[in-house]
């Protein structure tokens, strides 16, 4: 879902104008629940120290995924703070779900 709405042209994004100011938070909170989401599909069985890696690592290189896909999309702009912000909020949500 996140890199679909990634590759999607600026113009689409209308409606999202209005929260353009708080473009962090949103950022912040997009991954913050894709963390959380991650681990708790993770702790189906018991949360190996490999896994805990693996996952530490997909929400550090995703975001740089994503931010690389949209400076190759038409009137999107890549921000390495939207890149900071998506690595923060995707490690609190993990580390929230880890020990909620």
């Amino acid at each position: 879902m996140v890199l679909y709405l990634s590759a999607q042209p600026g113009s689409g994004f209308s409606w999202f104008s209005q929260l353009w100011r708080y473009d962090k938070i949103v950022h912040f909170v997009e991954y913050l629940g894709m963390g959380f989401l991650l681990i708790n599909a993770l702790k189906i069985q018991p949360l190996k120290q490999s896994h805990w890696r693996f996952a530490i690592l997909f929400l550090l290189l995703f975001p740089i995924i994503d931010e690389i896909l949209q400076h190759f999309t038409p009137t999107r702009i890549p921000d390495i703070l939207d890149g900071i912000a998506d690595i923060c909020g995707g490690l609190t949500g993990a580390y929230l779900r880890k020990y909620i």
